[in-house]
């Protein structure tokens, strides 16, 4: 009987990295959620938008990932995060914005195609692009959070991340990442 080598495996994603000014702003909103929600705030050091979650990946496919990153992308563009939202299931609480940003589904449809070329199946959900500020939170009326200031987040980094899960949450790692062009 033959065995096979196990294949090392990281779990990876792509996504969009806020800059300080805005961390800082989606801080106080997971602070503010917190109040209302409770539940587990994400670390400021890991606030981001995500275009594309491929789960675990071989690791001898992150340099096939990586050249995406040389490829031209973008534009990126301005994203006004300007409400809260909910996902029940994970339990999930998370910053959006109420107005449909085209570069950012151009963005995310460009680089699924370049997924699926190098065979990536594209997610079966819809793209619902937000921020995630609590986990485990509790289902509390969202209605009853403060009314908050619009996040106005120019978005310019794309981001190849390796995600490993720990106790106190998931611990990010960038593995590289690209500028995208102006607007």
């Amino acid at each position: 009987m033959s065995t096979q080598p196990l294949t090392d495996t990281r779990r990876l994603f792509f996504a969009l990295w806020p800059d300080a000014a805005a961390v800082t702003e989606l801080v106080g909103w997971a602070r503010r959620a917190h109040d209302v929600c409770g539940g587990r705030r994400m670390q400021a050091d890991t606030l981001h938008l995500t275009l594309a979650f491929l789960g675990s990946v071989a690791v001898e496919r992150i340099p096939d990932l990586m050249n995406l990153l040389r490829m031209p992308r973008g534009p990126g563009g301005s994203l006004a995060l300007d409400h809260f939202g909910r996902f029940r299931g994970p339990r999930i609480v998370w910053a959006g914005s109420s107005a449909p940003a085209p570069w950012l589904a151009a963005l995310h449809r460009s680089l699924w195609q370049d997924l699926a070329r190098l065979g990536f199946p594209s997610a079966d959900e819809p793209f619902r692009p937000h921020v995630s500020l609590l986990r485990k939170a509790e289902a509390r009326d969202l209605s009853l959070l403060p009314a908050v200031r619009p996040i106005i987040w120019a978005a310019d980094r794309l981001v190849l991340v390796a995600s490993a899960p720990r106790e106190t949450g998931s611990y990010y790692q960038r593995l590289g990442e690209c500028r995208l062009a102006a607007a």
